[in-house]
């Protein structure tokens, strides 16, 4: 269960009927009361911003009454901290599965005690899709803003309260979502591939030499019929518009050898290939702030980027015209 960047009162609604997925206000049964907890986590996030912000000598304070008045008109000027706080926490909504057969799904997307939650792993890769210029695809999901899963207690605890959107269409966002992946699942494979894609693009946000290798990888996946050679001719036509398609040709060839370099362990070929690709598609182009990265890591995040937005198109292409992806990956060049 995670809670959204929404507000409202809600009756549960079902996202996904397929993967069991609702959205609902949070809970306050005893033995499960996500409301109470999620207070002490306001209290914690408002208190250490307001130290940071003091800590900087920055002229702003968080003040739990003003936020939620802000959020709700009709609140009285005299409401308690107290008061604010559990208005705001009956508001709020969470996402969650809720598998009432235990099958072989319910095996699959639930989450045990030592693992990431799952409902966290969805909205990742849903807000992972979503950041692309696919018409096709309902944009602007909501996204996380608290989870108890490792990651956000080990670092980004203190966003667990943060600026609410109390847009309504973010919830019939979420169901169109829901609608779009229970079309797309249709045979046991399907929530295989769906389960192995959720999980390969799950909160891997360092561009470095394994990701690329993953993101190569994937686009592998749907590519590749018979051998790798193969995304020199099919994986142009999903790199970035902004090269020429013989541009873009060139720039398929060069990524499948970085890829090969990392995969055989020969990483001074591999500084050779990567120079090669900045030369050729990014000097001139881009701009090195060698304050922020050095030359090897800008080069790294472009690619990684790059192949990122060809793949998320893949994917893009998986839910919505699955045959035209299948026919390009067996499409058979001379």
């Amino acid at each position: 269960m995670i809670v959204l960047n929404i507000l409202g009162k809600i009756d549960p609604v079902c996202i996904s009927q397929k993967l069991k997925i609702f959205i609902s206000n949070l809970p306050t049964d005893k033995l499960n009361n996500w409301n109470e907890g999620l207070i002490d986590e306001m209290h914690y996030a408002i208190d250490k911003t307001n130290l940071i912000y003091q800590t900087l000598k920055i002229d702003k304070t968080f003040n739990i009454k003003e936020i939620a008045r802000s959020l709700f008109s009709e609140l009285p000027d005299n409401i308690t901290d107290a008061e604010a706080y559990q208005i705001i926490a009956d508001n709020m909504i969470c996402l969650h599965f809720d598998f009432t057969d235990e099958d072989w799904i319910a095996q699959r997307f639930d989450s045990g005690t030592c693992e990431d939650d799952y409902s966290e792993k969805f909205m990742s890769f849903i807000n992972f899709i979503s950041n692309n210029s696919d018409k096709l695809l309902p944009k602007s999901p909501p996204y996380c803003i608290f989870s108890t899963t490792k990651l956000l207690e080990s670092s980004n605890k203190i966003f667990a309260f943060s600026p609410i959107d109390s847009t309504p269409n973010r919830i019939e966002t979420m169901i169109k979502w829901g609608e779009i992946i229970d079309a797309f699942l249709q045979e046991s494979n399907d929530f295989l591939l769906l389960d192995y894609l959720i999980n390969s693009v799950y909160s891997d946000n360092n561009y470095n030499e394994y990701h690329y290798f993953i993101a190569y990888s994937l686009c592998q996946l749907f590519l590749e019929k018979d051998k790798e050679k193969e995304l020199d001719e099919k994986l142009p036509q999903f790199l970035d518009k902004r090269y020429s398609f013989e541009e873009r040709k060139e720039l398929a060839q060069i990524l499948r050898k970085m890829r090969n370099k990392i995969a055989h362990g020969d990483f001074i070929a591999f500084e050779d290939a990567i120079e090669e690709y900045a030369q050729k598609f990014m000097d001139g182009r881009y701009w090195f702030d060698y304050s922020e990265y050095n030359r090897k890591n800008w080069i790294l995040l472009n690619a990684c980027c790059l192949l990122d937005n060809a793949l998320k198109q893949m994917i893009s292409l998986l839910f919505t015209d699955k045959n035209k992806l299948f026919n390009i990956k067996n499409f058979k060049f001379k």
